[in-house]
């Protein structure tokens, strides 16, 4: 389907002018300098990289851990210890009721 919308057009045309106007004289008040592309990363960026390196670092330990647990398991080396079991599971259970009361 063709749609023809001879304002869209007129406005577009005259829009692209002025930009090229535009252009034209930052050229002649710069002509003098040379311009050259430059690139800024922002903080935030930096920030982003160096959490992904640190979670990555985090990933190959975890499975570096989780091989040598699949290991042990497997040669039946792997022994459970009932008390850290049962600590960890009243911490959890602590931390649920406290979320329960507010």
């Amino acid at each position: 389907m063709k749609i023809n919308r001879p304002e869209i057009n007129t406005l577009v045309h005259r829009l692209y002018k002025q930009e090229q106007a535009h252009g034209k004289a930052n050229r002649v008040e710069n002509a003098g300098i040379l311009r050259k592309d430059s690139l800024e990363i922002s903080a935030g960026s930096e920030m982003l990289k160096k959490e992904f390196s640190r979670l990555a670092a985090d990933d190959a330990g975890r499975q570096a851990r989780v091989a040598e647990l699949a290991r042990q398991v497997e040669t039946g080396a792997y022994r459970v210890d009932a008390r850290k079991i049962a600590e960890a599971m009243s911490k959890y259970m602590a931390a649920g009721a406290d979320e329960n009361r507010e």
